[in-house]
C-alpha cells in the first residue's frame, strides 16, 4: 500500500520556475515532509521524502568535517523503498539503487519532482569542492542543464557532465565547463538544472553505500551571445563578468554606449571617448546587463551582453 503512495521520478516532471535560486553552499536546510528531523538542503530535493513512507534516508547534513562553513551536503546510495523511480535509460523500469540531490522541490499531490529554477545567464563553468568513496565499480556524477521555454516545449540550450570513479578522502575543487548548443548561440536560458549522483544511474551498476559529499557550488564566467547579427564593428568588453569596473572598446567610431538591466530597464548612458568608455559598476546589481554602442548620429552599431558578479 505505502508503495504506491509515492512515485517519483528521475526526469523533471514539470520546471519549478519561479523557485529561488537553491542553497549553493548547503548552509540552510529545511525539513522534508512528514519529518521534524530530516532535512534537504534549502532548493534541493532527494529521496529523503521517501523515509514517510517507509524509505531510508540518503542525504545528509554534514557537519562533522564539512568543506567549509557549517556544512556539506552527504550522499548516500541506498536501497529504494517507499516508492518507484522510473529509469529513463530503460522505459518500463525502475531504478531500485540509487542516491541522489537535485535542484528542485518534491510535491506529494500530485507525486513527483519540480525539477530546476530559474536563472537567466549564460554561465561558463560550474566550480564545486567534492569528495568520493565509492563501493567497487561504481561512480558518482554531476549533470548540468541550462534550458530555455519556448512556449510549447523547453530547449536544451547547454549541458555539462562531471563522472568520477575515484576514491578520495581530502576535498578537490572541480570546474566543470558548460557546452553550449551553436544552434542557440542568441538564446539566453530562463532555467538552470542541476543533478548530483552518488552512484550510477543511467545503467546498471549502483552500488549501496557509495558515498558523495559537495559543497560550494558556484556559477563563473559567462558564455557571450549578441542579439544582433551582422555588425561589422568589433566591440571589446572586459573584465566579463565585471566586478567593480567594465572597458568596453569599438573598432568604429562610435558616441556613446547605454547600459539596461536584463528587464530593459535603462541603467545608464556613457559617453565613449576614443571609442573607449570605462563604466564604474561597483553599485550596480550582480546579473546580467545588456550594452548598446551608439554612433553619433544615435544610431546602434553594436550590441551585446556581459554580466556583473560580486
Amino acid at each position: 500500500m505505502k508503495k504506491s503512495i509515492l512515485t517519483i521520478s528521475a526526469i523533471a516532471l514539470s520546471i519549478a520556475g519561479a523557485m529561488a535560486q537553491p542553497n549553493f553552499s548547503f548552509e540552510s536546510w529545511t525539513n522534508v515532509f512528514g519529518s521534524t528531523t530530516i532535512q534537504d538542503p534549502t532548493g534541493w530535493a532527494s529521496l529523503n521524502t521517501l523515509v514517510a513512507f517507509g524509505g531510508t534516508q540518503s542525504v545528509f547534513k554534514e557537519t562533522t568535517a564539512p568543506f567549509a562553513g557549517t556544512a556539506s551536503a552527504k550522499i548516500v546510495t541506498i536501497k529504494v523503498s517507499g516508492g518507484s523511480i522510473p529509469n529513463p535509460y530503460r522505459p518500463g523500469t525502475n531504478l531500485d539503487t540509487t542516491g541522489f540531490l537535485v535542484v528542485g522541490t518534491i510535491n506529494i499531490s500530485p507525486p513527483g519532482i519540480k525539477y530546476g529554477c530559474s536563472y537567466a545567464s549564460r554561465p561558463a563553468v560550474l566550480s564545486f569542492q567534492s569528495k568520493y568513496s565509492p563501493t567497487a565499480g561504481d561512480s558518482a556524477f554531476v549533470l548540468v542543464y541550462m534550458t530555455k521555454w519556448t512556449g510549447s516545449s523547453r530547449d536544451t540550450v547547454a549541458t555539462g557532465k562531471y563522472v568520477t570513479g575515484l576514491s578520495t578522502t581530502a576535498y578537490s575543487l572541480t570546474n566543470l565547463t558548460l557546452t553550449y548548443n551553436p544552434i542557440y548561440a542568441s538564446v539566453l536560458p530562463d532555467s538552470e538544472q542541476i543533478f548530483i549522483s552518488s552512484s550510477i544511474y543511467s545503467h546498471a551498476g549502483a552500488k549501496i553505500g557509495s558515498t558523495l559529499y559537495i559543497d560550494d557550488l558556484a556559477w563563473s564566467g559567462y558564455n557571450s551571445t549578441n542579439d544582433i547579427k551582422g555588425f561589422e564593428n568589433n566591440v571589446t568588453v572586459y573584465p566579463n563578468p565585471a566586478g567593480s569596473n567594465i572597458n568596453i572598446t569599438c573598432s568604429a567610431e562610435a558616441g556613446m554606449v547605454e547600459l539596461t538591466d536584463i528587464t530593459g530597464r535603462l541603467v545608464g548612458s556613457y559617453l565613449m571617448i576614443d571609442n573607449k568608455a570605462n563604466i564604474q559598476t561597483a553599485a550596480f546589481a550582480p546579473g546580467m546587463y545588456i550594452f548598446n554602442v551608439l554612433d553619433k548620429s544615435k544610431k546602434v552599431i553594436n550590441r551585446g551582453r556581459f554580466e556583473i558578479s560580486k
